[in-house]
């Protein structure tokens, strides 16, 4: 039966075939020379068969849509008509479909929801191929419109209940654009990884990939899109790689998608920061959309050259490029074309000092902003009220039925769970009541806890802070007095001598006593010279300078074994001058100074090891002798042995001191600290 429909279908659309051409040409050898519309309609006239009639009826308004939309709707009507006469369902679908994609065509959706919708309720329990295909069909137009309203969740539920028919029925072309339409909305959400699953599950749509040539290169485009979102260039550039690949194969510069190809490689090379080339990506694909005058793809590289240019300083040829611009966006009346191009332009007119300008663009966009903003949440309300209203009309249906099956004894159980009902609500408003004043009060038991406690760390950090400074100006005041004791018991006694000295010399009348007396003097001096470099190294040794804290460590050591200290050990390892700034590395220094004097001095220790070691970022400064040792746990030693202004200094690096240490046993203390006031963050 279904043979014999198919093979009778195929001769009627013949017969139409050749009644058609045999009319034009006819009326083409008449004097009068009909128009092709006329004859198209004296070749309807001559069709016997209504249904092919019918479906000539739909091809012909489809093809006329664009072009002449009264005659289009009249053919509509016409076909509806007949087959409402034959009381064919299938047919009545099919014009009721018609008539919604005409609607949707001149943006009166709430028309178009209505006959898609009586379309969809004619196809509901037909199960026939050509049903279940009509029924995607008008799901996706029925998806169209409910975006075209603003309702993204219904336009997202019906593309999804269409695609399990598509899959069944094998149609890939329709199949990968509804995957393509999904992955749309998903992008100007900003959903990109979504998105990208789309566009993914569309290109796996085309197993013949030479009869969706176009379709491929486009989902390759989309895709690249997405990955210049999700700043994965890697995978931008095989996508327009792979795109590239099937354009060649294309004749010439064939198709309009060469324009958007030149955009998005453009873009790539604007991330790559290689700008020439970019320039002349979106130049080429200004050229090829000019010549399609192709108007959203013309905005598209427009508007990429002109944020190019805006990047550059060239805020002229920017503002030029937007000018036409947005004269292009008005005459589509594509309102979310505007918002970008005001911010950009309110951007160049910032940047040219013309803030007049700048501040009318900035405002434009603002206001537009907020009317977008308000459709949006106007069309989430009515999208919200269908949902209720659908609901609503399900829950009375429901309700009437339960009422019809227990009218004799509704009333006494009503009225036992009205009370009940009431009982219910007074004790949960008693609780809830009771619950939102213990909350309330735990709350606010919870904050004054919490601000008693900040108020607490706050003030052992202020303690804490006064503390360090304390050590450190004690520090300093230890310093500033051993310089003081160097300077008066040091070089002042030999200065002193030295005068004494040369205020004999001019008394004595013997040659060679006074060349005594002088050679004497400038021994003394030596010793005054040499004294005054022992204080001056002890303050800023030079090599500290010169070659950084390692250097200086050995030498520091170095010059202790020349007054005598003998049973110091100094070890370094690894350390890296230019790794470490030399205030970080003149502060480390003092503390080495500071332990090394203590163990000399407190320790009577047999042998002292300084070890001084970096590990990556990291100093290690070791400072160990078999001394007497201290109770670590006494604070009053520990502050006599001045530990309480090497750990500010400790502090000060932001690093860490640890102290082992027994009575009899020596002692060991580490210092580690970073390289950098990074690397301690």
């Amino acid at each position: 039966m279904g043979t014999l429909f198919t093979y009778r279908r195929v001769l009627s659309i013949l017969i139409i075939m050749l009644l058609i051409a045999n009319s034009v040409f006819i009326t083409s050898c008449s004097r009068s020379k009909p128009t092709y519309l006329d004859s198209l309609q004296s070749a309807i006239r001559r069709v016997p068969d209504e249904a092919s009639r019918v479906e000539l009826f739909l091809r012909l308004a489809k093809k006329l849509q664009t072009t002449d939309s009264a005659l289009a709707f009249s053919y509509i009507q016409q076909a509806l008509k007949l087959e409402e006469k034959r009381d064919n369902k299938l047919g009545i679908a099919s014009a009721h479909l018609a008539l919604g994609e005409w609607y949707r065509t001149y943006h009166d959706p709430q028309e178009a929801e209505k006959y898609l919708i009586l379309a969809k309720e004619a196809l509901k329990k037909d199960t026939a191929r050509e049903s279940r295909k009509l029924m995607a069909m008008t799901r996706i137009n029925l998806a169209m419109v409910m975006g075209d309203k603003g309702y993204t969740q219904l336009q997202v539920e019906e593309f999804l209940k269409a695609i399990p028919i598509l899959e069944q029925l094998n149609e890939p072309k329709i199949l990968g654009a509804t995957y393509q339409s999904l992955g749309d909305i998903f992008f100007n959400k900003a959903q990109y990884k979504t998105a990208t699953t789309y566009y993914n599950k569309s290109l796996d749509t085309y197993a013949d990939a030479a009869a969706f040539t176009e379709d491929i290169i486009s989902r390759h485009l989309n895709l690249s899109s997405c990955m210049f979102y999700l700043d994965s260039l890697a995978q931008m550039q095989q996508h327009l790689t792979d795109a590239r690949q099937k354009l060649d194969s294309m004749p010439g510069d064939s198709s309009i998608l060469w324009a958007s190809w030149f955009d998005y490689q453009g873009q790539l090379d604007q991330k790559h920061q290689m700008y020439v080339h970019a320039t002349t990506m979106f130049n080429s694909g200004l050229s090829i959309a000019r010549r399609y005058q192709d108007n959203p793809t013309i905005c598209q590289n427009l508007y990429s050259l002109a944020k190019l240019h805006n990047r550059l300083g060239q805020y002229d040829i920017a503002m030029s490029f937007m000018n036409e611009y947005t004269t292009l966006a008005s005459s589509l009346r594509d309102y979310p074309l505007h918002m970008p191009a005001l911010d950009l332009m309110a951007d160049i007119a910032y940047k040219q000092s013309n803030a007049d300008q700048g501040y009318r663009f900035l405002r434009e966009y603002i206001t537009l902003s907020d009317s977008m903003q308000e459709q949006e949440v106007t069309a989430k309300l009515h999208e919200l009220e269908t949902q209720f209203q659908t609901s609503e009309k399900e829950r009375r249906i429901l309700q009437l039925q339960h009422e019809n099956e227990r009218q004799e004894f509704a009333l006494q159980k009503n009225r036992l769970l009205i009370s009940l009902m009431i009982v219910i609500m007074i004790s949960l408003l008693v609780v809830a009541g009771l619950s939102y004043l213990f909350y309330r009060n735990g709350r606010k038991l919870l904050a004054q806890q919490e601000q008693l406690h900040q108020f607490e760390v706050d003030r052992i950090r202020q303690e804490h802070h006064i503390s360090l400074l304390s050590a450190m100006l004690e520090g300093q005041e230890q310093e500033r007095t051993r310089l003081a004791r160097d300077l008066h018991d040091g070089l002042g006694g030999l200065l002193s001598g030295i005068k004494l000295e040369l205020s004999t010399i001019p008394t004595i009348d013997d040659i060679e006593i006074k060349h005594t007396k002088v050679n004497n003097t400038l021994q003394r001096l030596d010793g005054a010279m040499d004294e005054l470099r022992r204080i001056a190294r002890s303050m800023m040794p030079e090599i500290l300078i010169k070659y950084g804290l390692g250097e200086a460590t050995v030498e520091y050591c170095r010059g202790l074994k020349k007054t005598g200290v003998n049973n110091i050990v100094c070890q370094v390892y690894n350390f890296h001058t230019d790794s470490m700034k030399h205030t970080r590395q003149v502060v480390l220094y003092r503390i080495m100074q500071e332990l090394v004097n203590n163990a000399i001095k407190h320790a009577n220790a047999s042998q002292i090891l300084v070890l001084l070691q970096q590990t990556g970022n990291t100093i290690f400064l070791t400072i160990e002798d078999d001394g007497a040792g201290f109770d670590t746990t006494q604070g009053n030693k520990l502050k006599g042995a001045g530990l309480a202004n090497i750990q500010a200094r400790v502090d000060f690096l932001g690093g860490k001191m640890e102290i082992q240490s027994e009575i009899g046993t020596g002692t060991t203390i580490t210092i580690e600290c970073a390289t950098s006031e990074k690397n301690d963050a």
